[in-house]
């Protein structure tokens, strides 16, 4: 616990720093120390030692407990240049006509930034494009918004699910709830676990009908505050901003997909589409006879997307997917006779080059190659 006299040293200490640097200190987390001066290092050094944020804490049954002191010692920065770039559907586009495009409820992923039934849009939960960062401590994770919506983005949850086994099954879950801040917080932000590999039921990714668990143990929330620095969020204009440390994610490439969610916000029902079926879930397309959207509304949602990877393309819910080649059709005749030697009688230009074999001009014909 911090002393009262510790704190007026701390105190007198910063106010001194202050004066020297002319109200100009900055903590410049941008990750270039050897551009501080040793008295921004100093103030920095204090900051992250004695800096104290009080959380609520809330116990198994739901009651607020006493506030704890929490001391970071490792804050984010700022992301540097994205090291994986992805866009996703900008829906505001046919906002206008109640409807989205790319919605897939059999694989999962939801384009669906909708209300319930009379379908409002919600452009606070409208991914347009994902960039993923790199840190020497930390993922950064942008989402770029179609907008921060009327009532901003804390009434929704933001996630990252990382799939670091190659299965389609998500094994941890980055999870925090919208902010309005634009420093870094830990209010509201956990890392969960599927530490019973039940994350999709019996089939990952697509619907069945044995739901598993979802994400049942934590590794970093309210009541787990034993490293406090593991997970983080910020907003940044109209983009939301998650971190969270690597050395929390087991891996150093995975797959990965994003969330933002008004609707659900349940950790405990991941996959969706294992917990309703489609007709209770609705469509956001006017084509089906499942429109409008219901249960499964407010929502937006990835395919997996992969980092430090080749997919194959044949990964089921990947974002690469190879596209079938059309088998010739059986009914096809071939124009010339292949079996035929290239020296046989009657191989014009067009049989010679067809059959792979070399033309030499009227004169000589078709020759081996």
């Amino acid at each position: 616990m911090i002393t009262k006299e510790t704190l007026i040293r701390l105190t007198a200490g910063v106010l001194l720093l202050s004066i020297v640097l002319a109200c100009t200190v900055s903590l410049d987390l941008d990750g270039k120390e050897a551009e501080k001066s040793p008295a921004e290092r100093t103030l920095e050094a204090l900051y992250l030692e004695q800096t104290a944020a009080a959380l609520p804490v809330v116990d198994a049954g739901g009651n607020t407990q006493p506030a704890v002191t929490v001391t970071h010692t490792l804050i984010p920065g700022n992301p540097g240049s994205p090291d994986v770039e992805k866009d996703e559907i900008d829906t505001s586009n046919t906002a206008g006509t109640r409807t989205a495009l790319g919605d897939s409820f059999r694989l999962g992923n939801f384009e669906r930034p909708f209300s319930e039934g009379d379908m409002v849009y919600h452009p606070e939960l409208d991914i347009v494009k994902l960039e993923l960062s790199a840190g020497d401590d930390f993922y950064y994770f942008t989402f770029l918004m179609s907008g921060s919506g009327t009532d901003g983005f804390g009434a929704a949850y933001y996630g990252i699910e990382f799939d670091t086994d190659y299965d389609g099954r998500g094994d941890y879950l980055l999870w925090a709830r919208g902010t309005d801040s634009t420093d870094w917080v830990i209010d509201g932000v956990m890392l969960l676990e599927d530490a019973n590999g039940n994350v999709g039921g019996s089939s990952p990714v697509v619907p069945d009908k044995n739901p598993g668990d979802g994400y049942e143990r934590v590794l970093f929330g309210p009541n787990d505050l034993t490293d406090p620095d593991v997970a983080w969020v910020r907003v940044s204009g109209s983009d939301i901003q998650l971190v969270v440390k690597r050395s929390y994610i087991d891996k150093n490439r995975w797959y990965w997909r994003a969330w933002a969610d008004g609707g659900m916000m349940d950790p405990a029902k991941f996959d969706y589409n294992d917990q309703f079926s489609e007709e209770q879930a609705g469509s956001p397309n006017k084509n089906s006879s499942q429109y409008p959207i219901a249960a499964l509304h407010m929502m937006d949602s990835t395919c997996w997307i992969a980092y430090n990877l080749e997919p194959t393309g044949t990964e089921l819910g990947g974002c690469v997917q190879i596209q079938p080649t059309l088998a010739p059709d059986p009914t096809d005749v071939p124009p010339c006779d292949c079996s035929r030697s290239c020296t046989s009688f009657g191989f014009d230009i067009t049989c010679c080059n067809y059959c792979n074999c070399s033309w030499q001009g009227v004169e000589f014909g078709c020759y081996p190659p």
